[in-house]
């Protein structure tokens, strides 16, 4: 098998499955529980605040754990909302938060422009802000096409107009593979989920600068043990979290990832016609690697991968099925854009996988081109 399709979720690593099944068996007390057995609970949970904070160069307490990367950005989104506020966002968002958006009640939600690689118009921003704006979200990594936005440039803009308006990064594809200082990067808020670093599902969160946090409002009311995010913890899988964000980061494979993604471009490039690499070269991430192809059926194509066991995607796995709302935003020629297919790496796949990816994917191509 071949698992190139790690930007929907990627494999657990033995050692956060291990670490996950051991709380499970023996710290599986409720950490809201005030006997010492929780107290253990709760303390797993305070350890992988501070394993999080070093990551991202942030305090302990402005770690929070919620569900999920998509709860994350509601939570942000739906604490800013109302009739008398207005928010700045781009037409490349994870649909977590465009949708948020589109259902959370603002006086207007403005959308920046961007070029044909996802690069957001910095021009565009400084004219659009104004003094009603209170949010700006931009997504860090994006998820289909792998372009990096210039968080630093992005945040000096909004810092020197007014240093109260908050600016929320959806770092989901960016966290435990490029740099996500808070610090460095002067974002308020950074939401993450653990499923795309080898962790487990069902387990993201949110740094959130200490300046903020009193204006951030949970969307499911109850206990509140994370002061965000209502419900019982999951310090299990908080826990696994942990470990395999400690072991991302001190792994350091983003030099073998930027090899794999250059050598599978090359090999697109070089031995199929009529393709197009929507990923910038520069300023993208080299987890992802986006590509179309002229006259063909994107979907067609991922089954036809999936018969020689080579699993890719059509797109964010988020947006299945519906017309492909970032490929219109970044205005891809319309020969193309039902031909875009994803590639997604990780440290499990090889060169050798590489080779064998691109003789399959040559043979489809020309296969159901000579079909259609």
């Amino acid at each position: 098998m071949i698992y190139l399709d790690n930007a929907a979720t990627t494999k657990m690593y033995k050692e956060a499955i291990e670490a996950e099944i051991d709380v499970a068996e023996n710290f599986y007390a409720n950490s809201s529980s005030i006997h010492s057995f929780g107290m253990e609970s709760e303390n797993l949970i305070k350890e992988t605040k501070k394993i999080f904070a070093k990551v991202i160069n942030a305090k302990e307490n402005e770690i929070y754990f919620t569900k999920g990367a998509s709860e994350s950005n509601n939570i942000v989104i739906s604490s800013f909302a109302s009739l008398e506020n207005m928010a700045i966002t781009t037409s490349i968002e994870h649909s977590s938060v465009f949708d948020a958006f589109n259902n959370y009640k603002y006086k207007k939600v403005i959308y920046l422009k961007n070029d044909k690689y996802g690069f957001i118009d910095l021009e565009d921003l400084k004219n659009k802000l104004n003094d009603n704006i209170k949010l700006v979200s931009i997504i860090y990594v994006n998820n289909e096409i792998g372009t990096i936005q210039d968080i630093e440039k992005i945040s000096k803009i909004i810092k020197d107009y007014d240093e109260n308006i908050c600016l929320h990064i959806d770092a989901t594809q960016a966290l435990g593979k490029i740099d996500c200082n808070v610090a460095k990067l002067s974002c308020d808020i950074m939401s993450f989920s653990a499923h795309k670093f080898h962790g487990p599902k069902g387990v993201g969160g949110l740094y959130i600068s200490n300046k903020f946090i009193a204006k951030i409002k949970p969307i499911i009311y109850g206990g509140r043990q994370q002061v965000i995010s209502s419900g019982t913890d999951n310090h299990q899988a908080i826990y696994a979290a942990g470990v395999a964000i400690k072991k991302q980061t001190v792994d350091k494979e983003y030099a073998y990832i930027q090899k794999l993604n250059s050598y599978l471009r090359e090999k697109i490039n070089s031995h199929i016609s009529d393709s197009y690499i929507i990923s910038p070269e520069n300023d993208s991430s080299p987890y992802i690697l986006d590509v179309a192809f002229k006259n063909i059926k994107a979907e067609v194509l991922v089954h036809y991968l999936e018969d020689s066991e080579i699993y890719v995607s059509s797109g964010s796995a988020c947006s299945k099925g519906e017309d492909n709302r970032i490929l219109r935003a970044i205005d891809l020629d319309k020969a193309y854009i039902d031909g875009a297919i994803r590639f997604s790496f990780s440290s499990y796949i090889s060169f050798e996988d590489l080779d064998k990816t691109a003789d399959v994917l040559k043979s489809g191509i020309e296969m159901i081109r000579e079909f259609m």
